[in-house]
Order: structure tokens, then sequence, then C-alpha cells
């Protein structure tokens, strides 16, 4: 049988659609919940969040498993609600820092959730894993960390993306120290197209060094609408603004986005709200 135009044209949206990657930074307000869809569905998980919104709307997403979750550091806001998550569906492997360390139990919940779902996991350290054609690769980590950091932030697990020729960096909350050391070590796997930056649009998020290796084309900032932190801040907001060409986007302003990534390199970003509005916070109030 002969499919008709219209028909043909909706075959073809579909496959080009099926040959995209989708990026949800999804607004969980001061912290950071990314969930990463690939080419033909499935999903990949960085961070849950300080509260349970992302764990509560994984099936309004069409989660129904994850292949692959990361946990860039043991900061509340980024791993708070992460074994409810765990706990909520099947989970292939995760990836974070498993290390039981002394007068630390507020991720002894992750632990437990990992043994009691017989989850595959392991702790930090280089490595490159695939899902559905989507590389994710494990930066090193500073060989003379302790596994046990006084300074979680700069001890953040660093992912870079690549599907095809498009590639995104997800930096956690590395500061000064970790993306330093990155960059003397490991600059030529900093160079992507798309920055999740790091520590919430903060000052310590970023330099002329850091943006200088990473090169990116659009940068994504997660945080909420808290004076507490005064994230955005006016500094890192204007480097990043400058960096890009002004291709900035703060789940403050804009709610969750989407960055849609292509096997040729392209890319488009989608915003749940559109406003004209400074990412900044201005000292005074957003």
């Amino acid at each position: 049988m002969l499919l008709g135009l219209g028909t043909s044209l909706l075959l073809l949206s579909s496959a080009v659609a099926a040959q995209s990657l989708r990026v949800h930074v999804v607004d969980v307000g001061q912290g950071d919940g990314i969930l990463i869809r690939t080419p033909h569905h499935q999903w990949v998980l960085i961070d849950a969040g300080p509260n349970r919104q992302l764990a509560d709307s994984l099936a309004q997403f069409g989660v129904d498993r994850l292949a692959l979750v990361f946990v860039s550091h043991r900061h509340a806001d980024h791993f708070a609600k992460m074994a409810r998550v765990l706990r909520s569906l099947p989970v292939d492997r995760f990836v974070g820092n498993l290390a039981d360390c002394p007068n630390r139990s507020t991720d002894d919940s992750i632990r437990a959730a990992l043994t009691d779902r017989h989850i595959p996991a392991q702790s930090l350290g280089a490595d490159t894993l695939t899902v559905d054609g989507v590389r994710f690769i494990v930066l090193p980590t500073d060989p003379n960390d302790d596994p046990c950091p006084g300074d979680e932030n700069n001890n953040s697990l660093v992912v870079r993306m690549e599907y095809g020729g498009f590639s995104m960096l997800f930096a956690g909350d590395a500061e000064a120290e970790e993306r330093d050391w990155l960059v003397a070590h490991y600059a030529e796997l900093l160079d992507v197209d798309v920055l999740k930056a790091s520590h919430h649009g903060g000052n310590n998020g970023t330099s002329p060094a850091w943006l200088a290796a990473v090169t990116p084309q659009a940068v994504v900032i997660s945080a909420g609408v808290d004076a507490t932190y005064h994230h955005p801040m006016p500094e890192a907001v204007a480097a990043y603004m400058a960096a890009t060409a002004g291709r900035l986007y703060c789940t403050n302003r804009h709610g969750t986005i989407r960055v849609y990534g292509h096997q040729d390199g392209h890319f488009t970003v989608s915003k749940q709200r559109s406003t004209t509005t400074s990412c900044t916070y201005d000292g005074t109030h957003y």
C-alpha cells in the first residue's frame, strides 16, 4: 500500500524526533535535577533536587525506568530526594560517591536503597558509560582528593555527554580548585556546545580560564528564587552572557529548560516561560 504524502511526512518527522537527545533541566528551586531522554526513549538522571518535585513527577515525563543515575555530590540541594527516586522505579546503574564517611549519615538512605533494590553501583572515578548511543564520560577526579572531603563542591562528579557531534557538560558545583585541576589536566574533555553552569550561577562556579576551555555556545543555570544565596550572581551572569552572545537560560526565570541535541551537532533550547528579565539576583530581590 502506498503511503499518502501526509503520512510520509509524519513518519519522517517521527524519525527525526527519535534521533534527537532531550535534556530537561528541571526547575527544582534552589538545586539541581536533570533528566535526560536518549534518542530511543531511555532515561538518565543527574541529581534529584532538594524536594519531592522531581522524584514525584518522573511518571509525568514518561519515565518508567532509569538506565543510569548520577549524584554529582552530597549536598542536599542535589541529592536529598535521590533515595526516593531509587525506591520508586527500576534503576540499571548508579554512579556517585559511595564512601561511608565518619560523622556523616545523611547519605545512608541512598546506600540502603541501592542495597535493598539490588542496584549496581560504582563510586567516583574516570569511566565512560553508553546508553542508547549517548556517551557519558565521567571526568577523572583529582587523585589527591579525600573520598570523605570536607569540601563537597570541589569533589563534584563532572560529566561530559556526547551524542554524535553534540556535547554538553554537567559541572555539579565544582569550584575553582576542581575546575582549575580539570583545565590543567583534561582540557580536551571540557570543550562542549552547552554547559550546565557550576554552583547555580555563583561567581565561584566560573572563571575566564574555565570558559576559555569549555567554549560553550549556550549556558544553562539551575537556581531557585532564593535570596539566601544570591544566585545567579551578576559577575557570573555577565561572563556567561559574554561567552555565549546572550544564549543564557536559567530555571529561576525560565522554569524547566529543554535542550534538544542532534547528531549533526546542532541544538535548540526551549523554555517553560518566556521573559526578558535578567537571570541575575540584583542584591535586593529577583
